[in-house]
């Protein structure tokens, strides 16, 4: 169960706090896997560098602090798996000498293909974050109230339209609506990032 008023990062500086790790590697360990694997990587190796990513994140974390220069905590994980998955092309590269191409395939970007890249994992990185927060949302939530969010707020319907079929008042499904919205950001606050404010939600 998430804690309120606490970061997932915060949290993650007590080793020992089993619960919130198991949270943070069900939230990271799927955007780990699909990035890498959309890096070229087979399934598993794919595997093998996100397992290698989280247990460098496990060591480093409990001593992690997000800084101005660090910038978000989304892209300075980038960076973690971009060296990762080019650390693991060069255990490829010297243990199979690997062909030119393939090298080329997994050399980190530069100029315009390391923006390319940044912004295709920072897309990623918000799907799968709104992806849980909405999940664990849902879940304490009534039926009603998240019906009034999902037609309102995620597929735009008009309030009024919304209100027919429920047959509530158009003001009470303005309320639920922004009451559950309000959750979800919370709940995206809670992994340490603020996308939820400006980006769909």
């Amino acid at each position: 169960m998430l804690r309120t008023r606490s970061s997932l990062l915060r949290r993650l500086k007590d080793s020992s706090d089993e619960e919130s790790w198991k949270e943070f590697v069900t939230l990271y360990e799927p955007l780990l896997l699909a990035y890498a694997r959309r890096r070229g990587l087979a399934e598993e190796d794919a595997s093998d560098v996100t397992q290698e990513v989280l247990a460098s994140l496990f060591r480093s974390l409990p001593g992690f602090e997000l800084t101005r220069d660090r910038g978000r905590f989304r892209t300075w994980l980038w960076r973690v798996v971009q060296n990762s998955i080019a650390d693991w092309g060069r255990r490829q590269a010297r243990r199979h000498r690997a062909e030119k191409g393939w090298r080329e395939r997994i050399r980190p970007p530069t100029g315009d293909a390391e923006r390319e890249h940044e912004a295709e994992w920072n897309a990623a990185y918000r799907k799968r974050v709104l992806e849980l927060a909405l999940q664990r949302v849902r879940k304490k939530t009534s039926p009603v109230k998240w019906t009034c969010f999902e037609r309102h707020k995620l597929e735009g319907q008009a309030g009024a339209t919304v209100a027919r079929e429920l047959g509530i008042s158009v003001e009470l499904v303005y309320v639920n609506a922004s009451r559950v919205l309000a959750r979800v950001r919370d709940t995206c606050a809670e992994y340490g990032d603020d996308f939820c404010a400006g980006d769909g939600v």
